[in-house]
């Protein structure tokens, strides 16, 4: 495993975040208006895949929150601006599993089991029945009903 960032973050009280690809503007605003009512301590993690993922997490970093990013492919080459100073003030851990182009059904899994497994509360957003993400949404329900919220 390769990292980047702060690796403390990991013992942080983590939130789960899995968001449709599907997910259009209006609903990602939706979803950051929660995350604007969750404790200050709250770290986000995820894979962080998705365009709804990825404004997810860009916007919880330019709000001074903390997030944990897990990779099914290689550390990224570049940075944003925001991933960047996020790590700079140590609110962003960026971990690799994989050495590797691209994420794969297999790594997104993966990574999506290590998000899940290591957090107190999971977000689901957007998910319709024939995603990639509801048969993994429907497993953690049953297993951990209170633990999973969705948001539609």
């Amino acid at each position: 495993m390769e990292n980047l960032g702060n690796k403390k973050l990991w013992h942080e009280p983590k939130i789960a975040v899995f968001l449709s690809r599907k997910a259009k503007r209006e609903f990602v605003q939706k979803v950051l208006e929660w995350v604007k009512e969750s404790p200050s301590e709250v770290c986000f993690t995820g894979p962080f895949h998705s365009q709804a993922e990825k404004c997810f997490l860009h916007s919880v970093l330019q709000n001074g929150g903390k997030a944990i990013w897990l990779l099914g492919k290689s550390l990224p080459e570049y940075l944003s601006r925001e991933e960047d100073r996020a790590i700079d003030e140590g609110r962003l851990l960026i971990a690799s599993f994989f050495h590797r182009d691209h994420f794969n059904a297999a790594t997104n899994r993966f990574v999506n089991d290590i998000a899940a497994m290591h957090s107190k509360a999971i977000l689901f957003g957007q998910i319709s029945y024939d995603s990639f993400l509801y048969p993994f949404y429907q497993r953690l329900l049953e297993k951990r009903k209170d633990d999973v919220k969705l948001i539609s």
